[in-house]
């Protein structure tokens, strides 16, 4: 993968630094009071690194631009971490120009990303002495049209305000590159955030962990794996594993216009619909912090919580720490419910194991021949038997449509 073209549009209103990944052409914009380096290529080194292991590709990047040399330096470490996890992600060869960053007195302070949710408000509260600046991101762990991004903007801004910060919003079509190679988002979600944080290079930039230090799993934004895209002037932490969801929201209900700004929902920004998983689960961890007042656009119902069904073992490690809780605070209803919730994810653990021991996973087979090519996973940090059907996959569309084109619909509060 050939990573050139890097280029720098200048406006009033935004900075726009685009290059070419093999034929995708990815972009980020920000706002013009933003500095950007016009031929530091260490931002989509970044977003590049992952997709290329899956397919294979040594990367090389246009002798004319440079990357961060502690970041290369520390690349074969990102790599045996993720072909460890998941041998489809192959160690491939970097080949790039290098400079050592120093720090400026002219460059962004300390930072952290931010998106109007719990993970993120908990570590604003955490860490607000230290803050000055919260980055906001379209096009990476969503793509949102142009009013449901302002609505967004407007909600965090809100947020920003009452703790004195500054928001900081970033454009891009990071998801839209990490979709058409194939991956899941937590398959490239720290390189993607590691890409932003070397594009706008403030002092340091935090990524808000969304699972405690007894819970840690493979992921793409992990503890150990996301400071290795550090720069040498910019630093990226992985801060708020010491709590979990309920203990998080203890902390932000003293601070009540914070609590009634919170976004945890999959869908519009305006509000928090009530119906999607996020909502439930943040539910159940308000009710068990007595919070009654937050507002829904639809009452949740317990029966609609009782058929949540957590997608990995790190997802079900919130349902744990909520059950915990209901226990300790003799909450029958919320007891039975996440009961029911953890012994169905267990079960289905158990004939998965029982398939794959006594009857070497011959149901397993025959489930794969009734999946057809477009129901299979996304390829992410855990090895499934369908990662090499969706790499032969994406290998036949590069043949057949060598040149991309976009599609996304990628909201700005630039134009």
């Amino acid at each position: 993968m050939k990573i050139q073209q890097l280029s720098l549009e200048k406006t009033e209103k935004y900075h726009k630094l685009s290059a070419m990944l093999g034929p995708f052409p990815l972009w980020f914009k920000t706002s013009s009071d933003c500095l950007i380096a016009c031929n530091d290529a260490s931002p989509f080194l970044c977003s590049a690194l992952i997709p290329a292991m899956f397919m294979g590709e040594d990367i090389e990047i246009d002798r004319q631009y440079y990357v961060s040399a502690s970041l290369l330096a520390k690349l074969p470490e990102i790599q045996t971490m993720m072909h460890a996890w998941n041998p489809i992600f192959k160690p491939i060869k970097v080949t790039a120009n290098t400079q050592v960053f120093k720090p400026s007195a002219s460059q962004l302070g300390d930072s952290a990303f931010f998106s109007g949710g719990v993970d993120g408000t908990y570590n604003l509260i955490k860490h607000q002495e230290q803050l000055d600046n919260l980055v906001l991101i379209n096009g990476f762990d969503f793509s949102m049209p142009q009013h449901s991004w302002q609505q967004l903007v407007a909600r965090c801004q809100k947020t920003a305000k009452l703790f004195n910060k500054k928001l900081i919003c970033v454009e891009s079509n990071l998801k839209e590159f990490t979709g058409w190679t194939g991956l899941a988002r937590f398959a490239n979600f720290g390189a993607s955030l590691a890409s932003v944080s070397l594009l706008l290079n403030p002092s340091s930039m935090t990524i808000s962990g969304a699972v405690t230090f007894d819970a840690i799993n493979p992921s793409n934004s992990h503890p150990l794996l996301d400071p290795l895209w550090s720069s040498e002037s910019c630093r990226i932490l992985h801060l708020g594993l010491e709590a979990d969801r309920a203990a998080k929201i203890a902390l932000i209900k003293h601070y009540p216009e914070a609590l009634d700004n919170l976004w945890v929902c999959w869908e519009d920004p305006s509000s928090n619909c009530g119906r999607c998983s996020k909502c439930h689960r943040t539910f159940m961890a308000l009710q068990l912090n007595n919070i009654s007042h937050f507002q829904f656009s639809q009452e949740v119902e317990f029966s609609a919580l009782s058929k949540l069904s957590p997608k990995s073992d790190e997802d079900l490690s919130f349902y744990e720490y909520l059950y915990q809780l209901a226990i300790k605070q003799h909450n029958r209803q919320l007891n039975r419910v996440l009961r029911k919730i953890i012994w169905r994810y267990r079960a289905k653990a158990f004939l998965r194991e029982t398939d794959r021991l006594l009857l070497h996973s011959l149901w397993s087979k025959w489930r794969r021949k009734t999946v057809a090519q477009h129901q299979l996973a996304d390829v992410s940090v855990f090895p499934k038997y369908s990662d090499a059907i969706q790499l032969k996959l994406l290998q036949q569309r590069l043949k057949q449509h060598p040149k991309f084109i976009s599609s996304a619909n990628i909201g700005s509060i630039y134009d």
